[in-house]
């Protein structure tokens, strides 16, 4: 199957990225600084629903890798939390101007939009597609 060891190889990054980054987070190595008036809050209103998509995309790895046809729906939810946070996260840094921060936080958070919306993307695809295979 085309594209399957870039599949297990990003889903497990995935996993890696979002629980390293809010452990960061929490143990102050990424402070969170009030921007905008609300920022904190809605900053720190994501932890739970990136946790869904970091496990999502772990047991998509993981039964991906194990040559199980559970990985597809997983995989598939994993792409569309992703796409949900990098379009629902691009569209307030946008009406916010906080997109436009010329900020080493910024450009982190511009990659983890860019990487949200194409990985999800690829995610939805391939796992699609998988379906057939799996």
């Amino acid at each position: 199957m085309k594209n399957k060891n870039l599949a297990i190889g990003l889903s497990f990054f995935t996993t890696f990225g979002i629980f390293t980054y809010w452990i960061s987070v929490f143990t102050g190595i990424f402070p969170v600084v009030d921007l905008i008036p609300g920022y904190t809050d809605w900053f720190m209103a994501f932890p739970l629903a990136d946790a869904w998509i970091g496990v999502t995309a772990f047991l998509g790895g993981y039964f991906l890798l194990k040559g199980k046809d559970t990985a597809n729906p997983f995989g598939i939810a994993a792409g569309s939390g992703l796409i949900f946070l990098g379009l629902y996260a691009f569209l307030y840094g946008f009406n916010t101007g906080l997109l436009f921060l010329q900020t080493m936080d910024e450009y982190i958070e511009i990659a983890i939009k860019i990487y949200a919306l194409s990985v999800g993307s690829f995610f939805i695809s391939f796992y699609w597609k998988a379906r057939k295979v799996l």
